[in-house]
């Protein structure tokens, strides 16, 4: 089945052994990604390892995200204790205490932006509080709900932003790492602004890494400058779980849809994250609510759905893919032309690759062919995949890296084509024919379909399409 709007897994202990990630490969991901801020290099290391046999052996390309944690706040260490709704609480600077109904805060800064009237937001907003009292290095707080306190938990002042460094010396150790271990992705965490990515690409261009970077967007100044940040960035994640600890609860909504439209724009590939099928990590159904949501979020065009705890930790890893998948088909189904149209005459084109490729997607869209595309550089296909095709879409490259970064595009489906060693050289037309037979082996393409085969000559500037049927 072709399906358009990817998905991307999380992998954890529920789903890191061989057997699960081969059956959630077979199942469709299109990229797993590996959340830093948990496990260690060995872990990761065996993760990696069983992902890329397992991709290989299906012939299915798949792109490795890392994702690094950031400057988070998080609170100290404390012993575990039950808090009460109208119970006050004190906030100390300093890394541990053993004094109870007292949350240490190791980062000084945090009481220097603090005001009475704050609420503070800790463990996923799990723990509610309000200021009442603040000083030079301690503050009071009344507790607003029934909650239980846990040590390392991340903390956030709601509405405001605690200035700190976007790379810390943690991640530059998980930058080296994600280099020497060759990811498709990083995953850069608390974005607030477009030099915040010009760092980690100065990094990356330092350890001589050709990884791609993805900015998560979950704070008030990555929305206010979101379109510079797009601008520098590969892809973008739409961090809703963070989102929602800066934002009213009703607001994200809006601008999931305002982020997944201005990365359209831009061509960049956007993808939702966070509790999409949320009930998932206990039951083998998804909510309704959850139905809709991710029905939504086909309809809003996204690239890929990001599924996190559901596969991470829950206790339903392949059930959830099949249930995104078997969502996002349905979804995909009933689109309304009249959305996508919209996309594409909001979308300026000015070079001539731009008019090549919606000039490409409209002549196969209106005599219904399967379009099929070799590539040495990627530079056509996600054009192609910025007008959002509604037509099958191959891209054959001899290039692996190109490939698994292009796993996660809107309606592209890559394929290394192997059998072509990585030192040698092809030309257009024979990447195209290797394509084609590679297609109708595995019976992706059938006798008597029409196809449409397309590349574009960097050196020449001349781009070609040639339609042909099937024999």
């Amino acid at each position: 089945m072709y399906r358009k709007v990817k998905i991307i897994t999380t992998i954890g202990p529920s789903s890191g052994n061989y057997d699960t990630i081969y059956k959630l490969i077979q199942e469709g991901v299109d990229g797993f990604r590996i959340n830093f801020s948990h496990g260690e290099p060995k872990q990761w290391d065996e993760w990696i390892k069983m992902i890329r046999e397992a991709s290989t052996k299906l012939e299915k390309e798949v792109a490795l995200i890392g994702d690094i944690p950031g400057p988070q706040v998080r609170i100290g260490n404390l012993p575990v204790q039950e808090i009460k709704a109208k119970e006050t609480v004190k906030l100390v600077f300093g890394e541990e205490t053993n004094e109870m109904k007292t949350i240490p805060i190791p980062i000084k800064k945090v009481f220097e932006i603090l005001e009475l009237g704050d609420t503070l937001l800790i463990d996923d907003g799990r723990v509610i509080l309000r200021i009442i009292d603040v000083g030079e290095k301690e503050a009071e707080a009344i507790v607003l709900n029934d909650a239980t306190l846990h040590s390392r938990k991340t903390l956030v002042i709601f509405g405001k932003e605690v200035d700190l460094p976007v790379i810390t010396a943690k991640d530059i150790e998980l930058l080296k790492y994600s280099v020497s271990r060759d990811l498709t992705f990083i995953a850069i965490s608390f974005v607030r602004r477009q030099n915040d990515v010009l760092i980690v690409k100065d990094l990356l261009n330092r350890l001589g890494g050709r990884i791609n970077i993805i900015s998560k967007i979950e704070t008030r100044s990555a929305v206010r400058n979101l379109k510079e940040i797009i601008e520098v960035s590969d892809a973008i994640i739409i961090a809703r779980g963070d989102l929602g600890m800066h934002f009213s609860l009703e607001e994200i909504p809006r601008i999931q849809r305002r982020i997944a439209r201005e990365s359209i724009m831009f061509g960049k590939p956007s993808i939702v994250a966070t509790q999409l099928l949320e009930s998932m990590v206990n039951y083998p159904r998804p909510s309704r609510s959850e139905v809709v949501d991710v029905v939504n979020a086909v309809y809003d065009l996204v690239d890929a759905l990001l599924l996190t705890d559901e596969t991470a930790i829950g206790k339903y890893p392949v059930e959830a893919v099949k249930w995104l998948k078997r969502i996002i088909a349905s979804a995909e189904s009933t689109i309304i032309m009249d959305q996508v149209t919209k996309i594409r005459e909001r979308t300026k084109l000015e070079t001539l690759r731009e008019k090549y490729a919606i000039g490409l997607i409209l002549l196969a869209e209106k005599i219904n062919c399967k379009v099929l595309i070799f590539t040495k550089t990627s530079t056509i296909p996600p054009l192609i995949s910025r007008f959002r095709p509604q037509i099958p879409v191959y891209v054959g490259t001899i290039n692996k890296k190109i490939a698994e970064k292009l796993a996660i595009y809107y309606g592209i489906k890559p394929y290394t084509l192997s059998q072509v060693p990585p030192d040698k050289t092809i030309d257009y037309d024979q990447g195209v024919r290797l394509l084609y037979n590679y297609l109708k082996n595995r019976e992706e393409i059938t006798y008597g379909e029409i196809i449409a085969e397309a590349y574009g000559r960097r050196e020449t500037e001349i781009h070609e399409i040639k339609i042909r049927q099937v024999i």
